[in-house]
């Protein structure tokens, strides 16, 4: 079935052909309002789920109106990162009169509909996770997407907006720095997922770490990260047998993000080494933590109020003047490093 019908124009007339009934008997089965034989009923469920039909009434209620309300799907809804980001975004949001509704990124083939079966007047994706080929099923419906470029999405086709906040330039930095401090031996600490993927060089952090490792011809392979971790104790297990038994003693590390390098400087603490004196730590988004770990962390810092103004002003542009585009709009961002003392 073409992608953009089974988001858009499934019908209750679609529903009632497939099942071979009236379109009145798919609307009882729908309401739960009058009573069909089992065999029709039967017939018309199997239909709903082999179309993926959802009822929206609210939406074909509100269709060509707005409801104000936007969407933000994040990888790590716990995390203090997104929550200072919703919180920059809702600032804009609020003084244009809309709202923001936060969800976690589920990965289930059903999630992309369960997002369109409610009705939002656009919708924010901050998750490396989330599938392009789902993306790609909300561009072509032509509701309101903008991406924070957390990864290469040059393969999603169609009106959209996105953002680049400086991710690749962030990470190849964060290296550089590291370099400049005599590091050669430089490990990555990829994220913590319950079903242990692992990022690849499509994400922006991990390319750039390993772009500025070959630009200086240093070692660059899978030996220079761990990823794949579901837990902390799995990624701090995972980091004690690279020194203890594969032989690999990092004398830099990189996290991902904040978290990821504080367990990192947490596991080699343990295993006996001076932060930063035998082992320089950097993280990335600048949390509130970092101020706080012993010693501090140094950081990359995402401009997260530039990154919540240029997504309302994008959202807006492509909710009121959708049409009036031919491809993606874009903006570039910048990083800034924080240094503190452990490097």
């Amino acid at each position: 079935m073409d992608e953009k019908i089974a988001l858009r124009t499934i019908t209750r007339a679609d529903i009632a052909k497939e099942a071979e009934v009236s379109e009145t008997i798919v609307s009882y089965v729908i309401n739960g309002n009058r009573y069909v034989n089992s065999g029709k009923r039967q017939r018309v469920e199997q239909a709903i789920a082999k179309l993926k039909y959802r009822p929206n009434a609210l939406a074909r209620a509100l269709k060509g109106k707005k409801l104000n309300h936007l969407l933000f799907v994040a990888d790590d809804i716990q995390g203090d990162y997104f929550g200072k980001l919703i919180s920059e975004i809702d600032s804009f949001a609020y003084e244009k009169a809309y709202f923001i509704s936060l969800c976690a990124d589920h990965m289930d083939e059903d999630f992309v509909d369960r997002i369109y079966s409610r009705f939002f007047d656009g919708i924010i994706i901050g998750s490396a996770n989330f599938p392009l080929k789902n993306i790609q099923r909300l561009v072509n419906t032509t509701t309101p997407i903008v991406l924070l470029e957390v990864r290469d999405y040059s393969s999603i086709t169609g009106v959209y907006g996105l953002i680049n906040t400086g991710l690749y330039r962030g990470a190849r930095t964060c290296v550089r720095t590291l370099h400049e401090r005599g590091r050669r031996n430089l490990l990555y600490l990829d994220k913590i997922n319950r079903d242990g993927s692992r990022s690849d060089l499509s994400d922006w952090r991990l390319k750039g770490f390993f772009d500025q490792l070959n630009e200086y011809g240093l070692p660059a392979n899978e030996r220079n990260v761990i990823a794949g971790c579901r837990s902390d104790d799995e990624l701090v297990a995972a980091l004690e047998h690279k020194v203890r038994h594969e032989g690999f003693i990092p004398d830099a590390i990189f996290g991902r993000n904040d978290y990821m390098a504080l367990l990192g400087m947490e596991a080699v603490k343990s295993l006996g080494y001076n932060v930063p004196t035998d082992v320089s730590i950097i993280g990335f988004d600048n949390s509130r933590f970092c101020r706080f770990s012993t010693p501090t962390l140094s950081s990359m810092e995402i401009q997260q109020k530039e990154i919540g103004r240029a997504i309302m002003k994008m959202m807006i542009a492509l909710i009121d003047r959708h049409d009036s585009f031919s491809t993606r709009i874009e903006e570039h961002l910048e990083t800034r490093l924080v240094m503190r003392s452990s490097i």
